[in-house]
Parts: structure tokens; C-alpha cells; sequence
């Protein structure tokens, strides 16, 4: 049967019935939603139809899947306890698909999934209940992965799934209750305007309040802070941070054989005083490296002829020998140190499609939003989405991928700050 989203925006779904539960299927933004039951759980034959199904776990309780058409599709599930004593059963989960992988903040209390898309987001909300993650990227545990129910209670989650107008760089818009910052540098705080709830955090982190007013200060690296409300708590990642300047002049004190560090340590140089000592390590480091080239290595030597290091006869053969193995990401680097032409609004590009490389890196960094799971940041990811940016120019979508990049690396950047990582510094020292 049929399910129509009427919105401002237009989608048509299918609906199904499946041995573990219910599922919709479209060709718009969202392309597959499913309500899956594991073990244990069985279909009531007499209660499935067009727009949901009703199942029985042998524990004693039951489920009721409902969705509905409207300016808003709606999506319900509840459990009922049918038992006289506390009962724990397998949890209803949540799968969804689009043109995209999905973005999924899963935080308990609050919940949300966009669908970026060629045509504009879509966005499911919870409206009720107690999401968590599931186990496979686009999943979510609608009420926890193993639900308690209380004697003869019942436990509900409510969804709902809106399209928007747009384009593929058009994502919506954070809680407006979210902070401005959630990564600020070290000693700066995160400010919560809370009026009718509370902020709790482990020792950690340092809270000062003022009517319903929350000034967080988190140490170095990532850290999760309760936010409490009427419909419970909501969990909320925050961090603090070094700069990059900071990070590279520490990884720069490190004795390491490492074509990234030697990256790394020369663009340190390039914009500090640098010591006798640490030329001639680089130097050194730089002349082992070079013996079986790299694109880091070949831009590193690049680079250092203007700190008075004569390599650039190196740094050129070394980029030849790279280029013709063809790696994109080798490609990448080079080009965006002058060592392959580069024409990003003439259309220059040297290697694949650019605005396919660039949506590729904004998806993988989640177009900056707040997320509970998804791919680790990779500094890869963000240079390439800030090169994307920056070829989009001063338009609309150049400041939207602009400001996508610049969240994903000050995250990133808190991670770097409590775990070193020289590849990933070193792709956020370009430029």
C-alpha cells in the first residue's frame, strides 16, 4: 500500500509488511525506513495492514509499529507488558537509507537523522522516546537495545520525517538550544542556556550556573555532558582544544622517521624561530624519506626550500615518481602544493570529478553536525572539504562548506590535542 509526506515538499512511499516488522520504501530523499524486531519477536497475523503490524514477544509483551501520512510522516512504536513483574525484551530497531549515508545524533532524550541529498535534506526528529545507537551505521535503537518494562506498562518512541527544498549542501539547521561553540579552545567555555532543566558533567569538566544559564569548561579532548529536561536527558559531546600552531610546535619536539612529521615540522619552521637543531633533524628526516618518495614527503622538501634547504630538485623528481602511480589522495596533496597544476574555478582539477571529491569529504565529516556515530575524523576529510570550500568561492554553498569544515576540524582538533597523530596534523597544517 501507500504513504504520502504532503509537506511543502512531496514524497511517495510503499509500505510492507516483513517477518521482523514493518518498512516503508521511496525514491526521494528517503529511500528506506524499517522497524526490525529480533529474536523472539513474532507478527500477529490478524493485525498487519498498509500502515503498520503488530507483534509478540513470548516474555509477555507486545508491539504496535503505526505510520501515517501527512505534512509530517509519522512513525509509532509501542511496547505493551502484558506480565504482572519487570520484563526485558529485544529492542525495536530503527534502519533508515537515503542517497547518502546518513548523519545520526542518537542522544536518549533527543534524537535526529538528516538525509543529505541532491534535492534537499531529509530530516527525521524524535518526538518521544529513548534512541541510542544501533549496531550498523543508519541504525538506532528506538528505546534502548534491550527495553525494561515495568508490570502492565507501556514504553513509546515517536518519529517524524520531513523533507526540505535545497541542494546536496544544504543540511538543517542544529537545536536551538545547542551552544554556538562546542569546541572552543582550551579555557574558553560552552555556554548552555538551560531556564527549565540542568547540566551534569563529571568532575572533569568545570560547570558554573546562573539562572538556567550553563558556562561548561571542558579539559583537552572530547568529553559528554547530560543536558536534562522534561523529557529526560540528552547527551551532548563538547571538547576543548590546542591550536594547530600549538599541536605542530609539540609534535615538532618528537624524534620520528616519519614523512608526515618531516610535513609537519617544516610547516612549524615556516612560521616560528626555529632552531639549529631542529634543521638539521629535518633535514636528516627529510633525506630518509626521500629514498622511497611520498607525496608528504615531496611537499614537505618543497616546502623547505624556503627555509634555505636546497631540495627542490628532490622534492620535483619525488613528486614525478609519486604522480605516476596515480593515487587520488597523492594527486590531491601535490596539487594543492603547486607540484601539479591546479585550476579549481577553471576547472582544472587534476584528477577525478571535484565536486565529487568534495561532497565525498563533507559526508564523511558528517557536513559538521552533531553526531553520535559515524566514521572517525580524518584530517584527509577536512582539508579536502575546506579545498572544496574554497573553490566554491564566496557563494552561498562556498560559506555553507566553509563553516561544515571549520566544526569538523575544531573537533577534530580536540582530538588531536589528547592523541598525536601525524597524518591527520599534518593534512590540517596545509595551506
Amino acid at each position: 500500500m501507500s504513504l504520502e509526506l504532503t509537506g511543502v515538499v512531496s514524497e511517495h512511499f510503499e509500505t510492507r509488511a516483513r517477518p521482523d516488522g514493518f518498512e516503508i520504501t521511496g525514491d526521494g530523499r528517503l529511500r528506506r525506513l524499517s522497524v526490525e524486531f529480533g529474536d523472539g519477536w513474532e507478527p500477529l497475523d490478524h493485525a498487519v495492514d498498509e500502515v503498520g503490524i503488530q507483534l509478540r514477544h513470548p516474555a509477555g509483551v507486545t508491539a504496535q509499529v503505526q505510520v501515517t501520512s501527512g505534512p509530517r510522516v509519522r512513525l509509532q512504536v509501542v511496547l505493551t507488558s502484558e506480565r504482572d513483574e519487570v520484563v526485558t525484551v529485544p529492542g525495536p530497531l530503527l534502519r533508515v537509507e537515503g542517497e547518502l549515508p546518513a548523519i545520526c545524533w542518537l542522544a536518549e532524550a533527543s534524537g535526529e537523522i538528516v538525509l543529505p541529498s541532491e534535492r534537499g535534506p531529509g530530516l527525521l526528529t524524535q518526538r518521544r522516546g529513548l534512541c541510542t545507537d544501533g549496531p550498523e551505521p543508519g541504525t538506532a535503537y528506538l528505546l534502548e537495545s534491550e527495553p525494561l518494562l515495568r508490570a502492565r506498562a507501556s514504553m513509546a518512541s515517536s518519529w517524524t520525517y520531513e523533507a526540505q527544498q535545497g541542494d546536496i549542501l544544504d543540511i538543517p539547521g542544529e537545536p536551538s538550544w545547542f551552544p554556538f561553540d562546542r569546541y572552543p579552545a582550551l579555557g574558553h567555555s560552552v555556554e548552555l542556556s538551560v531556564p527549565d532543566g540542568l547540566v551534569a558533567a563529571d568532575d572533569e569538566v568545570r560547570v558554573t550556573e546562573e539562572d538556567g544559564e550553563f558556562e561548561l569548561f571542558p579539559p583537552l579532548g572530547l568529553s559528554n555532558v547530560g543536558v536534562w529536561g522534561p523529557a529526560g536527558r540528552t547527551l551532548l559531546e563538547i571538547g576543548s582544544r590546542h591550536d594547530a600552531e600549538r599541536l605542530r610546535e609539540r609534535m615538532a619536539q618528537g624524534r620520528m622517521v616519519d614523512d608526515a612529521w618531516a610535513y609537519v615540522a617544516v610547516r612549524h619552521m615556516m612560521e616560528s624561530w626555529t632552531p639549529d637543531e631542529l634543521v638539521d633533524r629535518v633535514d636528516f628526516v627529510l633525506g630518509q624519506v626521500l629514498e622511497t618518495p611520498t607525496a608528504w614527503s615531496a611537499a614537505a622538501a618543497h616546502l623547505a626550500t624556503q627555509l634555505g634547504l636546497p631540495l627542490e630538485d628532490e622534492a620535483q623528481e619525488a613528486a614525478t615518481q609519486v604522480l605516476s602511480r596515480g593515487r587520488t589522495d597523492d594527486v590531491i596533496l601535490l596539487a594543492m602544493h603547486g607540484l601539479v597544476p591546479i585550476d579549481l574555478l577553471g576547472g582544472g582539477w587534476p584528477i577525478g570529478n571535484f565536486a565529487e571529491l568534495g561532497v565525498e569529504a563533507l559526508s564523511r565529516i558528517g557536513y559538521g553536525r552533531v553526531r553520535s556515530a559515524g566514521p572517525a575524523l580524518r584530517g584527509r576529510d577536512v582539508a579536502v572539504a575546506k579545498l572544496f570550500a574554497a573553490g566554491l568561492g564566496e557563494s552561498e554553498q562556498g560559506l555553507r562548506a566553509s563553516s561544515y569544515a571549520m566544526v569538523a576540524e575544531h573537533r577534530l582538533l580536540c582530538v588531536l590535542s589528547v592523541q598525536a597523530s601525524p597524518l591527520d596534523l599534518a593534512w590540517l597544517s596545509i595551506g
